[in-house]
């Protein structure tokens, strides 16, 4: 399911990241790569605030659609 569908408080595991090479080249560089556990904080008009490895991260709608998580 895309990241958008997940809800506060819940934790998954990314599972794909059907993005541009450029994108997916930045996403590595802040931690999100297949296999990592991602956890939505808050949501506001569609962007998230996540929580990688420790740190939090701000993502717009439009990649968060883009990265897939499986429960």
């Amino acid at each position: 399911m895309p990241l958008t569908m997940l809800p506060p408080g819940k934790e998954a595991i990314i599972n794909m990241c059907k993005v541009k090479e450029s994108t997916k080249k930045f996403l590595e560089g802040l931690g999100i790569i297949p296999g990592v556990p991602v956890s939505v904080i808050s949501e506001m008009d569609g962007n998230l605030i996540l929580s990688v490895k420790g740190a939090r991260l701000a993502l717009n709608k439009g990649i968060a659609q883009q990265l897939l998580v499986r429960l």
